[in-house]
Parts: C-alpha cells; sequence; structure tokens
C-alpha cells in the first residue's frame, strides 16, 4: 500500500510537472478529410440491432514505420484501410487489399497472432461471423478465419484483445459478448493459441465465459509480474446479478479477484488503463452512463482505490472509448473520453495533480457528435498523440495535435521476443526528472479499438528520458529486461530484446555483416538503424558496443564465453560458409586465425 506520505509526494510530483501545462494547453485540429481519410460512418446505431459504434485501428500494419488505419461501418460495409504516406497523409488501398465486405462490423483487434512479424486484424460482428484476417504484408489480408478454427462466433460481438495469458511466447485472443442481446446467448471467448495458428476455446474452462452482457475485455498486466491478467467491462450492472470482472493470472490460470475493489457495479462501456499518478502502478477508467465515469486508482499490486470524484473525472454524460495519454508532453498523464447525446467528449488534463481540469474546448476537442470508437497515435512522426475516433452519421475524425512547441517527448517500439513478435504485454517505465511514468503495449487498448504500438512519453522541456527499462513479458520462467538511458527524442527507438542485440538481420547469430553494419554506426549519428547495436543501452554506439558485438560473433557456440568450445564448432563447420567468422563466406584456416587472435 502507497501511505499517506507517500501519496503526497506523488500528488506533490504531479503537481510540479503539471504547472507547466496550466498556460500550455494543447490544441487539436481536425483534419481526417484534408489528410485523406474520407470515410463516412453510418452503422453502429446505439441500442436493439445496432452494435453500439464501430472500432478503428491506428497502426503499423505494412511495417514502414507510421501508423495506418483501418475504419468499419461506412455504406456498403467495406471493411477499408488507408496508408499513412509517412507524414499523416493516407491514401485509401482497400482496392486490391482483400479487406472484405463486414455486415455489422462491431469490434476491432491487431496482433500478430502467427508470428510472421506483421499485425493481423481479428474483428468481432454484431450477430454476425467473426473474421481473423491474415497479413501477407504489403498492405494484403486473407480471411483465415476457417483456418485458426475461429468459426462459429456468431454472437453480439464487441471488443476484444491479443495476449499471452500461458506465457508459452504466442498471443491468445479474448473476445467480448454482449450477451443477452436480443435473446443471443453467446458468451464471451478466450481462445488459447495452439502455437500453428490455430485457436482452442478455454473460456468454460478458465471460467471466464461471462454470461454478462460485455462491453470490452481487456488483457493487460496489472500487476506487473510478467503476465496479463484480465479486465471485463460488463453493461447494466446489478448487485449480485452483473458486474465488472478482474481475473488474476496465476501461473496462466485466471482467477476472479472482487477482494481487488475492482469489481464495479456500473452500466460500464469502455475501459482503459494508464499510470495517472505515476506511481508505476496500472490504474482503471470506465466510462459509464450519465451518472458518472469511475476512475479506479491502483495502491498496490491488484488493490484499487475509487477516486473519480477527487479527480473530478466523472462526467456527465453517456460515454464509450476512453483512453489515459500525454496530451501536452508534459510528462504526466491526461485523460480523454468520448460522449453521446449531443454532449460534448472530455479531455481531462492533470495540470496540479488532482482535481485534473476539462480543457475539453480549449483544446478543440468539444465534439458534441455521438462518439463512440477511439484510437491514438502519432501519425504525422512529430512527436505527440494525435486522436482517431469515429462518431456515427460523420465521417471519421482524426485530431491532429499541436502539443506545447516547448515541451518534447520520447518514443519508443518495442521488439518483441519469438512469436510474440511486437511484444504484446511489455512494459516500460520511463523515468524524466524525479518523475516515473509506466506504459505497456496493449493489442485491444481502448473500446473496441486498436492504438498504436509505439510507446510515447512526453518529457516536458528535458533535454532526454534520463532512463527508461523495459520488461518484456514472460515466456516460461524466462523474462527479459534492458536499462535505456539518455534516451533520445526525434525519432521513434527501435528496443530489441538483450537476446537480440547485434543481430540485425534476426537469423539466429551474429555475423561478420553485423560486426561491418555496428563499426559503420560508430561513426554516425546515433538514430533507429543503429539501435540494434546499442550493447549496453546508452543511446551511442561506441568502442565498447563494437566490443561486445565481436563477443557475440566469436561465440560460435553460443554459451557466452570464447574458447575451446567455439573453435570446436568452428572446426566442425569448415567448408560451409554459416559459421563464417571473417565475410568470406566459408569457414578457413583464415577464421581459425582470427579466433585464436580474439580469444
Amino acid at each position: 500500500m502507497v501511505d499517506a506520505l507517500g501519496s503526497a509526494i506523488t500528488l506533490c510530483l504531479i503537481g510540479m510537472h503539471g504547472a507547466i501545462a496550466v498556460a500550455d494547453v494543447p490544441q487539436f485540429d481536425e483534419e481526417a478529410v484534408q489528410r485523406g481519410l474520407v470515410h463516412h460512418v453510418v452503422d453502429g446505431a446505439f441500442g436493439g440491432a445496432g452494435q453500439y459504434g464501430c472500432g478503428v485501428a491506428l497502426c503499423d500494419l505494412d511495417n514502414d514505420g507510421d501508423d495506418d488505419v483501418v475504419a468499419m461501418g461506412a455504406a456498403g460495409d467495406q471493411l477499408r484501410i488507408f496508408e499513412n504516406n509517412g507524414s499523416g497523409q493516407f491514401i485509401d488501398r482497400t482496392v486490391g487489399s482483400g479487406l472484405p465486405v463486414t455486415i455489422r462490423a462491431s469490434g476491432l483487434v491487431a496482433g500478430d497472432y502467427d508470428g510472421d512479424g506483421d499485425l493481423d486484424l481479428f474483428l468481432t460482428r454484431w450477430l454476425q461471423s467473426a473474421m481473423m484476417l491474415r497479413n501477407e504484408g504489403g498492405l494484403n489480408f486473407v480471411n483465415a478465419t476457417a483456418q485458426t478454427l475461429l468459426t462459429g462466433i456468431t454472437g453480439p460481438g464487441t471488443g476484444c484483445a491479443f495476449g499471452d495469458y500461458d506465457a508459452d511466447g504466442d498471443l491468445d485472443l479474448a473476445v467480448g459478448m454482449r450477451t443477452n442481446t436480443l435473446a443471443n446467448q453467446m458468451r464471451n471467448r478466450l481462445y488459447r493459441n495452439n502455437g500453428n495458428a490455430t485457436f482452442t476455446d478455454v473460456a468454460a474452462t478458465m471460467g471466464v465465459d461471462d454470461a454478462f452482457p460485455t462491453f470490452q475485455v481487456l488483457l493487460h498486466d496489472l500487476d506487473r509480474d510478467g503476465d496479463c491478467d484480465m479486465y471485463v467491462s460488463n453493461d447494466k450492472g446489478l448487485p449480485g446479478l452483473s458486474w465488472n470482472r478482474l481475473f488474476r493470472n496465476d501461473a496462466g490460470v485466471l482467477v476472479e479477484d472482487c477482494a481487488s475493489e475492482a469489481c464495479l457495479v456500473i452500466d460500464s462501456m469502455g475501459v482503459c488503463v494508464g499510470d495517472l499518478d505515476l506511481n508505476g502502478l496500472p490504474d482503471i477508467y470506465c466510462t459509464n452512463i450519465a451518472t458518472g465515469h469511475v476512475l479506479l486508482m491502483s495502491d498496490g499490486p491488484l488493490h484499487f482505490e475509487q477516486r473519480d470524484a477527487e479527480a473530478d473525472v466523472q462526467g456527465n454524460a453517456t460515454g464509450w472509448g476512453a483512453l489515459i495519454f500525454d496530451a501536452d508532453n508534459d510528462i504526466d498523464q491526461d485523460l480523454f473520453a468520448c460522449s453521446m447525446m449531443g454532449a460534448p467528449d472530455y479531455l481531462w488534463v492533470t495540470e496540479n495533480g488532482f482535481p485534473m481540469v476539462d480543457r475539453s474546448k480549449a483544446s478543440g476537442l468539444g465534439d458534441a457528435q455521438d462518439s463512440y470508437c477511439l484510437a491514438a497515435g502519432d501519425v504525422d512522426l512529430d512527436g505527440d498523440v494525435d486522436l482517431l475516433m469515429q462518431s456515427r452519421l460523420a465521417n471519421l475524425r482524426l485530431y491532429i495535435n499541436s502539443a506545447p512547441k516547448n515541451h518534447s517527448s520520447v518514443s519508443i517500439r518495442i521488439v518483441g521476443v519469438g512469436r510474440n513478435t511486437h511484444a504484446v504485454g511489455a512494459l516500460a517505465d520511463f523515468e524524466v526528472h524525479g518523475s516515473t511514468v509506466v506504459r505497456e503495449v496493449i493489442a485491444g487498448s481502448c473500446y473496441k479499438s486498436q492504438s498504436s504500438y509505439v510507446l510515447h512519453c512526453g518529457i516536458g522541456t528535458e533535454p532526454n528520458a534520463e532512463r527508461v527499462t523495459i520488461h518484456w513479458p514472460r515466456v516460461g520462467a524466462l523474462r527479459e529486461e534492458r536499462v535505456l538511458t539518455d534516451v533520445p527524442t526525434g525519432f521513434v527507438l527501435p528496443v530489441y530484446p538483450p537476446s537480440r542485440l547485434g543481430d540485425a538481420l534476426n537469423d539466429g547469430r551474429v555475423d561478420p555483416a553485423d560486426r561491418a553494419a555496428c563499426d559503420a554506426c560508430a561513426s554516425t549519428e546515433f538514430g533507429p538503424a543503429c539501435a540494434v547495436f546499442d550493447m549496453d543501452g546508452d543511446c551511442r554506439i561506441t568502442e565498447l558496443d563494437r566490443a561486445a558485438v565481436l563477443a557475440r560473433l566469436l561465440d560460435v557456440a553460443r554459451d557466452g564465453p570464447v574458447g575451446a568450445r567455439d573453435l570446436a564448432h568452428l572446426l566442425d563447420g569448415w567448408g560451409r560458409p554459416t559459421l563464417d567468422l571473417t565475410g568470406d563466406k566459408t569457414v578457413n584456416a583464415a577464421d581459425v586465425a582470427f579466433l585464436l587472435a580474439n580469444w
């Protein structure tokens, strides 16, 4: 538990940094149409046969370093994809993409379920069959629902999530169902990834097949132990009959934990997670009807205290999608919530701790449309977080952020381990000027929608992030960790796990080409292409890094030290190119001499 003194210190630190933002309100300009996002949503009505909004995705689907857009719900029911050209301008690439016509499309999540390095799409539909769309590269998709054994998901599908609940290194899938909608009794699903791009439903076995009307499922490492827990946002809460559910992950077994005080009884729709008080633990925010949204602040691993009144973030409108992010790049976290029925959306900014300040109107985000689904990412790569919003009977809204110009940020893209190629479930602790904020890579980050996989942290007027500690999700008993220092601004920094360092081609070994590339990086300005050779994490390539890369090249046996085993392996590979040390594409006397000279 955080004691009273600790809480006071935390709020004081928030206030110190938030004071910067009082006069520096971020500005958001709606620019969807002029940036090429022409997509008028007509589907997703409130109630009955309507699916309460249609999800959106803002993530890098072609692996070119910028975030693309997927949208649903337009006339004709065509799922559409828009490619980002690198400057935040979008080109409609739907024709030839293989994306299908999807009647009653509802929820959307992106994750690399087959471990081939690109993001696939899973979408729920309202009383129609859900779909798994496999990414073949180049913004080309195929319907892989049958091959993945995910047929028969025909209930009122809502928000879904990917995560590795069993810590076996691949992504499992949780699917929300608003059970008992129009008498349909299909319950929530949890699918274990079998490791061969197929899935098995284990929801009933795990006891997570809610009969409640679910709007969103999150898979998130709420207690920071390296595996994902589950939080379920349920509508029509009634004491003893329906409530939000938190399932603690105990070594791959999901156990409901209402002692956490997170089992709310409200009309819960959207749910998001983030560290609002900068205590290193994730807080939970649930949108509700106009009686008031709920903020659950974590005061210890898997223990929460309701503090929405203190934070003044209850609102007075029925809400849907919500996100915790740093809108003004001042280190602390802010909160955005979509609203409907003529009420404006909310942007609450942290300026002097709690209460937070409603800056919706001043920031340009006071949209009175019926807004449902929401995603966030830096679409124009200018260092601040933009918002993509789906409103009904309106074009998509793309709010371009102009954060205070005197504020900077750092952005990282965590490279995954094994089949979890995008590091879903990884945590990063950003330390800036005495404060620490935790961010997580999430697949299924908001109500029915997918936000960017890039982790963003505002740093105010500081020159860099002093320290970033990355914790990869646990695979079996192994959990890789890494520390970076003096993390620079100005670009998205790829962060590689320790096991991958030095291996630019990801072919399982450090070879002469890797060594040559590392040597070249030592004489150039540090940037994304050189990050894989930053062996000591100081965001520079120095002689120490070059020596460490050389040591990995010489470690032919891959057992750590360079010695007799490496020589034996080298001799065993005589005349073959796979263990070449000198770059002449064969193993011969020159390689032996090189190894002995550097023994």
